[in-house]
């Protein structure tokens, strides 16, 4: 009986070992990816989303960084869907690192699996996103720290470990952590997460100048509308651009002269939102 056992084991363990070697060769198959290529590659990846595909885990992650390398998101995602199906809080780590270039495309389903990991194993994931925020990789510190907010939405427990990431030496991650303390995340200490924005608008990197003056747009008052009307003079178009919406409604005189002067701006984008800005509001009747 344990031959029999034995043996079974070894068939399912080499039909599994075949399913994997036929995704590897209908991925590489380009005429594969054409439309309804989700539905056909369903059936095959769904196969090795089973606990007894768990051996195949080094094979599945090696192939899994393969193709974020190659940056094909198609490839990535098929994997990781098999990966966290058939290893479940193991496949985590690989998961979090695949993260780092995930642009949400492609149907989002990385970033779904990643989730639903989260949900079922929630402390090994914030364990693992911690982790990730003290990482030599800038990509990863930005994985962790959205890992964290997902477990702190109102940044009531870890505002200051996201907060302190404003100091970052990669201006992704500072423009990130602009991003998050204007939204919920910010009310676990609203003063400081205003205070951080504002300083931001005067950061050297331009892509945090725009996260932080796109964050600041309730519409903004005191300090942050005085930060904001100094955006509009920006050498950067899209900060002035995000400036000018910003502003919109706002009837102070030195609002409305500083988008009376966009209107003339170098850039079309920054002077249609200007224009936008400046425009009565809609009545409904």
């Amino acid at each position: 009986m344990a031959g029999t056992d034995r043996e079974e084991g070894r068939t399912k363990r080499a039909a599994l070992r075949r399913a994997l070697d036929e995704l590897d060769a209908r991925l590489a198959a380009s005429a594969e990816r054409g439309p309804g290529a989700h539905r056909r590659f369903e059936p095959l990846v769904e196969k090795l989303r089973t606990p007894a595909a768990a051996f195949l885990r080094p094979e599945l992650e090696r192939r899994l960084a393969r193709h974020v390398a190659a940056d094909d998101s198609f490839a990535r995602d098929r994997t990781a869907h098999a990966l966290a199906g058939a290893c479940g809080q193991e496949a985590l780590p690989a998961l979090l690192r695949a993260m780092v270039t995930d642009r949400n495309e492609d149907g989002d389903m990385l970033h779904a699996d990643v989730l639903d990991l989260f949900e079922a194993w929630p402390e090994t994931a914030f364990e693992l996103s911690v982790d990730c925020t003290a990482s030599d990789d800038p990509g990863l510190r930005r994985v962790g720290l959205r890992g964290v907010c997902f477990f702190d939405l109102l940044g009531t427990e870890y505002f200051d470990l996201v907060a302190d990431a404003a100091c970052d030496p990669a201006a992704e991650v500072r423009a990130d952590v602009m991003t998050t303390l204007g939204s919920g995340f910010g009310l676990g200490d609203p003063s400081r997460a205003l205070a951080i924005r504002i300083a931001g608008t005067s950061d050297a990197a331009p892509e945090v100048r725009r996260a932080a003056v796109r964050s600041l747009h309730q519409p903004p008052e005191g300090p942050a509308a005085d930060a904001v009307v100094a955006c509009t003079s920006d050498a950067d178009g899209l900060v002035r651009y995000w400036a000018a919406l910003a502003l919109q409604g706002m009837q102070a005189p030195e609002v409305r002269a500083a988008l009376e002067r966009l209107t003339t701006d170098g850039e079309a984008i920054v002077r249609d939102a200007a224009r936008q800005a400046l425009a009565p509001p809609t009545t409904w009747l």
